[in-house]
């Protein structure tokens, strides 16, 4: 049966009552399947999957479909089929769509509350990849000003796709001459992305100082610094957050 048989839905602002599975899109490359410890509210973002009568008739319960959902061919076509590259979300129509057995059907249920298959399979991944390579070659290297460039070219890549997917028209940040990294989160601050728990904006303006110490010719020439390994650690919260 469909998984739509098995759901309601929860409008937003309402709230998702705890115990309920949620499909979050979490800004780290990764579709986040998680069942609630507490109630939270409906802001949008994600998609509650709360249960109707029929499926508490028919023993399917929010561990279950977690535990379905996260079987490898599931999961895949799952991230296979979700838009975006750095905040995956899954069309509705198709998550509803997704074939559910009844529960009558499997031997044993995991116990786990979270699942969070990452996306990798794609252009933006590939090049993020290939960018956090070279910074770690150069780190290990102690080439610390190219890491810093590095580390700044990775961040402005994942600012430029993260505006993309909340709505910025592609033209308008392909045709601004004057768009580089200072200009990139002042756009995270017009829009308030830097209001989402956990989000590493301090440490994003502290790389950004850093970087513009390792490349900007006026800083180079009348403002030497010596760079080390220390002028990185604000890049691993970074790292962290969006899951490189």
């Amino acid at each position: 049966m469909p998984l739509s048989a098995f759901v309601g839905s929860i409008r937003s602002n309402e709230t998702i009552p705890s115990g309920t599975l949620v499909v979050m899109a979490s800004g780290d490359r990764r579709l986040r399947l998680k069942v609630l410890d507490h109630d939270t509210p409906h802001k949008g973002f994600s998609q509650p999957l709360p249960l109707n009568e029929f499926a508490v008739a028919h023993k399917v319960t929010a561990h279950y479909l977690l535990w379905y959902l996260s079987q490898e061919l599931v999961a895949g076509y799952l991230v296979q089929n979700a838009t975006g590259a750095v905040f995956l979300r899954v069309p509705r129509k198709l998550l509803l769509e997704i074939p559910v057995p009844l529960p009558t059907r499997v031997r044993k249920i995991s116990s786990a509350i979270e699942y969070s298959p990452v996306k990798t399979n794609n252009e933006f991944s590939r090049l993020i990849a290939e960018l956090n390579n070279d910074y770690l070659l150069n780190v290990k290297n102690a080439r610390f000003r190219t890491a810093l460039i590095l580390a700044g070219a990775t961040c402005e890549v994942i600012l430029y796709q993260l505006l993309i997917e909340q709505g910025v028209k592609p033209s308008l940040l392909k045709d601004d001459r004057g768009l580089g990294f200072n200009k990139l989160l002042d756009y995270v601050r017009v829009l308030r992305l830097d209001a989402a728990p956990g989000f590493p904006m301090s440490q994003l303006v502290e790389l950004q100082r850093h970087r513009n110490h390792a490349v900007h010719a006026s800083l180079l020439v009348n403002k030497p610094q010596t760079l080390s390994l220390s002028d990185l650690e604000c890049f691993n919260p970074i790292v962290k957050y969006f899951g490189l």
